[in-house]
C-alpha cells in the first residue's frame, strides 16, 4: 500500500469499476422492464434479492480475479500493456494454448459487456431528454434510444480501428467512473430518503450508512487523485 499517484489512480479505477455509473442505470432500467408477478411488496422483495445476489456474485468474481492476478503477474512484476501480455501469464498453466484460452475469455467478456455499456449510455441520454427507452421496445417505438445505441457501437468500432491502447482506455475509463460515481451515490441517498418519491419505502439506516461511507471513500480517493495531478505526480 502506498499513496503514490499510480496507487491512487489504480484505487480510483477499482472503485469506478465496482461502483460504476453504467451499472446503476442498467440495473434501474432492467428492474423497470422486468415483469414481476405479485404485489408491490413482493416485487420489491424479488428485486432486492435479485440485486443482492448479483452484487455478491459479481464482487466474488472480481475478488478472485484480483487474487489470481496478484499471485501471477504481480509476483513477477509484469507490466500489462496489451492483451498479449495478460495472455502470457497463462502460459505456465496451459502452455501454447494460453493465447487461445485468453482470447475466448476476452471475446466472451466483450459479448456480455458491450451491450450493457452501450445500452446504459443510451438509457442515460434518452432519460435526460425524456425519450422512450428500453430493449424490450421495438426500434420504431424508441427511435432515439436505438439511434444512440447504434452511434455508440460505431464510435467504439472507430476507436478500435484507430489502434488506441485498449488497456489504457479501460483503465482511464474506470478512473473517470470513479470520479463521477460518488456524485450519483449522493443523488441516490437524496432520492432514497425522499418521502414524496419513496413514500413508505425509504432506505433503512443501514443502507444510508453504507452509501454515505461509500461516498466518503470515493470522494477521498478522487481528491487524492486530483491532488496528485495538481502537484505534477501524474506525469
Amino acid at each position: 500500500m502506498s499513496l503514490s499517484f499510480a496507487s491512487i489512480s489504480s484505487a480510483v479505477a477499482l472503485l469506478g469499476a465496482t461502483i460504476s455509473p453504467y451499472t446503476m442505470f442498467w440495473q434501474v432500467q432492467g428492474e423497470r422492464e422486468e415483469a414481476r408477478a405479485g404485489t408491490t411488496k413482493q416485487k420489491v422483495r424479488g428485486a432486492s434479492l435479485d440485486i443482492a445476489i448479483g452484487v455478491v456474485g459479481g464482487n466474488l468474481v472480481s475478488f478472485f480475479i484480483i487474487v489470481c492476478t496478484g499471485a501471477t503477474l504481480f509476483t513477477h512484476h509484469q507490466n500489462i500493456k496489451t492483451a498479449t501480455d495478460a495472455a502470457r501469464a497463462l502460459a505456465p498453466l496451459v502452455g501454447p494454448y494460453a493465447k487461445y484460452l485468453f482470447a475466448v475469455g476476452l471475446i466472451g467478456a466483450g459479448l456480455v459487456a458491450i451491450p450493457v455499456l452501450i445500452a446504459s449510455t443510451s438509457y442515460c441520454v434518452a432519460g435526460t431528454f425524456g425519450w422512450p427507452s428500453g430493449l424490450s421496445k421495438k426500434p420504431w417505438q424508441s427511435e432515439g434510444f436505438y439511434l444512440i445505441l447504434t452511434v455508440g457501437m460505431l464510435i467504439s468500432l472507430v476507436v478500435a480501428l484507430l489502434h488506441f491502447d485498449p488497456i489504457q482506455l479501460m483503465f482511464w475509463a474506470n478512473v473517470l467512473n470513479g470520479v463521477l460515481s460518488p456524485v450519483l451515490v449522493i443523488y441516490l441517498i437524496f432520492v432514497g430518503n425522499n418521502r414524496k418519491i419513496m413514500r413508505g419505502r425509504r432506505m433503512s439506516w443501514i443502507a444510508n450508512m453504507g452509501l454515505v461511507l461509500t461516498a466518503l471513500v470515493m470522494f477521498a480517493a478522487a481528491a487524492l487523485l486530483f491532488y496528485g495531478l495538481a502537484t505534477g505526480q501524474g506525469g
